[in-house]
């Protein structure tokens, strides 16, 4: 896009999730707290392997791109969901909001940066929306043909290459997601998420 994306990430972002924010400019994520007296620790990344899948060759070299070579490697291959804490030394977000932020903080921020229109409705949402808007503010204030150009600078290599193999990496992943043994890891992951749920 030639719009500046913000990643607002307050749970889990695993699979399209984690691609849908590496996608983004910028991510921002809840680095995690108590809820309803449980731990509650988000976590990122491709973990596809962990079904018995392979990550689709889009998604796996966005990753590459994003945290580095070897890294990705290894995440690849395990299926790594990374915390909020490693998924920042890393590069796969780029700022987390602790637990204990009080949504308030960033006020000077905001009265600096947001539209007035703006400022009322985002102070009723959560602090890592408000970091998010934050963001999106100061992306905003940025000449937009120059921080276009400066993204497709950095982009438009993978997008190329996304687009010219988008056929065949489409056949390869749709062959492999419906081989026998692949269907039964996904359905035997399905009935485990289905009785976790039932478990709550």
């Amino acid at each position: 896009s030639r719009l500046a994306t913000v990643a607002c990430l307050t749970g889990h972002a695993p699979a399209a999730g984690c691609f849908l924010a590496m996608a983004c400019d910028y991510r921002v994520m809840y680095a995690g707290g108590t809820v309803n007296g449980r731990k509650h620790e988000p976590k990122i990344g491709l973990n596809e392997t962990q079904l018995g899948i392979a990550a689709p060759p889009w998604m796996g070299q966005l990753l590459v791109r994003t945290i580095g070579f070897r890294r990705a490697e290894l995440a690849l291959a395990m299926g790594t969901l990374f915390p909020p804490q490693t998924a920042l030394e890393i590069g796969l977000v780029d700022d987390i909001v602790p637990s204990d932020t009080e949504e308030s903080s960033n006020d000077d921020a905001l009265q600096a940066l947001l539209p007035d229109k703006m400022k009322d409705q985002m102070m009723q949402q959560n602090a890592v929306l408000q970091q998010s808007y934050i963001q999106a503010a100061r992306f905003a204030k940025v000449p937009p043909q120059a921080r276009v150009a400066s993204k497709m600078l950095t982009r438009s290599e993978h997008l190329e290459d996304m687009i010219a193999k988008r056929e065949h990496d489409t056949d390869h992943f749709c062959g492999f997601i419906t081989q026998e043994e692949v269907q039964c890891n996904l359905r035997e992951y399905v009935q485990q998420l289905k009785t976790k749920s039932k478990q709550k």
